[in-house]
């Protein structure tokens, strides 16, 4: 599924940050700035998406929350269903907010056509392992206050996967239908439109 040899243009990740932070500005959530000013300190606009599945190259991370904001709005658009444009914004692009200051360049030895090199690889640094969407929400709530339906998205966008409370997904989906929603979203931008990139 990973393509490594994608490559996000340093205009393009200049391009995407300019779009994320003006649509978090748009949301004019209390706090807003400073959770921005958080994002422009840490490597979310250059971080890798992943550390070999999906858009596992520079500024990879800040292309797969457009794309899970893209593909949340879309359903939204459709009348699949209602949620307001802030909470849109908010849950798509800071679902992965866990996995800025996350990322790190590796040097690993690989046997490549037969023979031992050294390459460099993303791998994995996490100062603060407490969870994925767990680490989300926390980083978030920092400086903006999430409604519920906020907290529950984004908390469960991965679904069952992880959690310790196996009902959590479905009783939460079952009262707020973004749950389920964007699951989804990060799925078909993860395994279908980024597998394709």
């Amino acid at each position: 599924m990973s393509n490594n040899s994608f490559v996000i243009s340093e205009e393009s990740i200049e391009v995407n940050k300019a779009k994320i932070i003006e649509m978090l500005n748009s949301t004019g959530r209390r706090g807003i700035d400073s959770l921005i000013k958080w994002l422009c300190e840490s490597d979310f606009f250059t971080a890798p998406a992943s550390t070999k599945y999906h858009l596992s190259c520079r500024g990879g991370l800040a292309l797969h929350s457009i794309n899970v904001y893209k593909l949340l709005k879309g359903k939204v658009d459709s009348g699949l269903l209602s949620l307001s444009d802030d909470t849109v914004i908010i849950t798509s692009l800071l679902h992965d907010i866990c996995k800025a200051n996350f990322y790190e360049q590796q040097k690993r030895n690989r046997k490549i056509d037969g023979e031992w090199k050294e390459v460099v690889e993303w791998g994995i640094n996490d100062a603060f392992p407490v969870g994925h969407g767990e680490k989300s929400c926390y980083l978030v709530q920092c400086c903006i206050r999430l409604s519920p339906e906020e907290y529950a998205m984004i908390r469960l966008h991965m679904g069952r996967e992880g959690n310790s409370y196996p009902d959590a997904f479905s009783q939460s989906a079952a009262i707020y239908p973004g749950v389920a929603a964007i699951h989804t979203a990060d799925l078909e931008s993860a395994f279908i439109l980024e597998s394709r990139m």
